[in-house]
Formats: structure tokens, sequence, C-alpha cells
């Protein structure tokens, strides 16, 4: 063997004892740089991301949600996805509609809310599981929880037209975007909503699905804006907690600027608090005139 086949020989030697100690390293770095990608940062002008956290409903939730003059529907029939309602006592035609937030147990703290808000004057009541909560069909997204809404508010006026000028929206959090929505669909069926209630809404926010690949790299970019550019908007209020580590109060100033709505700011209340202040409660009430 010449020389110059001996210096070649440990060129290659050290070629690939270069490559095998950089695959460690190089994985280290691969690593590190989906972390810096992924991590969660501390943005208050557009928060997240949050995982989505809808779950199928078990047999006992369904049992508890159909209790109380409460009706639990299916997927397959109208309105096409999971809700309750309950319809109005006698003489009166006011309905209450509520879209929750990324939650577990949306229906469930839907159906608490309402009757909090509702403190027994026998109003229609009604709350629309989006699709990826609670059984509703279909995966979660802006699209879907945009559709959703306008699905739900056709079939409310549809199955109960003396609902129909007179549906007072509620929205938490994610479901603002739905609260929102559903108030332009209401305009399109020339049945305008009589009020709006935001609780803790967000102006921009990102949200992605549950794993590693969904975490990276279905990232699902939120965004009131297109929605808070509608002029006919019906009545509005907005409530947030001063201490919303989730959506920070920002996000709340943000939407009642461009709804031209009055804000109220509680101190010392975080994200899912707001929905269980006394003093929020009663803001939404008399917000909406009950």
């Amino acid at each position: 063997m010449d020389w110059f086949q001996v210096t070649a020989s440990r060129y290659e030697l050290h070629k690939q004892r270069a490559i095998s100690s950089a695959k460690p390293v190089t994985a280290i770095l691969l690593a590190v740089g989906i972390l810096m990608v992924a991590w969660p940062r501390h943005d208050s002008e557009n928060p997240g991301p949050f995982p989505y956290t809808g779950a199928p409903l078990t047999a006992e939730a369904r049992t508890e949600l159909a209790t109380g003059g409460w009706t639990l529907a299916g997927p397959d029939a109208p309105p096409w996805q999971v809700a309750v309602t309950r319809p109005p006592a006698a003489g009166e035609t006011r309905w209450l509609v509520y879209f929750g937030g990324n939650t577990p147990g949306y229906l469930a703290e839907g159906k608490d809310i309402l009757l909090s808000l509702d403190e027994g004057r026998g109003l229609g009541l009604a709350a629309f599981a989006p699709p990826g909560f609670d059984g509703s069909p279909g995966e979660p997204s802006p699209e879907a929880l945009r559709e959703s809404a306008t699905n739900a508010m056709r079939w409310l006026v549809s199955a109960h037209p003396t609902a129909a000028q007179n549906i007072h929206l509620v929205g938490f959090s994610m479901g603002s975007m739905s609260a929102l929505a559903a108030a332009q669909t209401l305009n399109d069926l020339k049945a305008p909503a009589r009020h709006l209630v935001l609780f803790a809404p967000f102006h921009q926010m990102k949200v992605r699905p549950s794993g590693l690949l969904g975490y990276v790299f279905r990232l699902h970019r939120y965004d009131n804006r297109p929605l808070l550019r509608n002029k006919e908007q019906p009545p509005a209020l907005v409530l947030h907690g001063a201490a919303d580590s989730a959506l920070p109060p920002l996000q709340g100033n943000l939407v009642s600027r461009a709804l031209s709505a009055p804000i109220k700011v509680y101190p010392d209340i975080g994200h899912a608090d707001l929905l269980k202040h006394p003093a929020a409660l009663a803001d939404a009430r008399q917000g909406m005139g009950l």
C-alpha cells in the first residue's frame, strides 16, 4: 500500500468517525430546534399555543346533561352536532345561547353557566359543542368553529321560530369566535341578536392538536379581527379577569376597542374563575337586560 492509499484510508476512517460522532449532536440540535419553535411563549398580543382538550362524553355525562328539562341532541340529527337545550317557560320568548372555551366537559360547563345567568327566569337555554368537543363530529379548527356556530343559529331559528328576534349570545374564551360568527349569521337571517356578552375573549391566539407533530406542524391560528370588523354587531359587553394568564387583559381591551363596547376588568380573577365570579355574572345579566 503506497503513501497515497494510506493517507486516503486514514482520511476515510476519520470521516466516518466524524459522521458517527455528529449523529448524536445533530439529533440534539434538531430536538432543541423543535423545542425552540414549538415551546409556548408569553405573547400578550398573540398568546398560545394551547392544546385542544375536547373529549367524547361519557355515559354518565350524557345522562346528567339530559336532566331537569334539558334535551341532549345527537350529532345524527339537526343541528348535526352535540348540543343541550332547554325550551323557554310558558310566555317566555328570550333565549340565551352559550359558546364555551377550549375545555373538556364543554356542555356541562355551558349548562352550569346558562343556569347561573338565567337565575330561574325560565329563558330558553342552549349550548352547542363544536367539532372535536363532547363527541361532535369532525376536528377542531377555526373554520369548523365558525361553521358550527352558523349551523347552530340556523337550526335554532328554524326549530324555535319565536326565538328568532330574541336571542342573547354569550361566548367565553375560544367561544368568543363562535359568538361573533353566530351574531353575523343572525344578521344574515334578518334576526339580529339582542345582546352579545364576551367573557375573556381573544383578539388573536394559537391552538394546536395534541402530540409532538401537532405541536410543531399543525398550529391553528385563531383570528377574530375579520369578525370584529362587522359593523352590524349587537350591543356588546366585554368582561375580563385582570389575573388572566392564558388570555391577558390586553386581548379583551383589543376586542372591546374593535367592537366599541365597554369592558369590565375584575382584579385578581383568572381565566376560568371569571365564569364563576358573582360580579361578572351580575354584570353579564345587566348587560343583556335580564
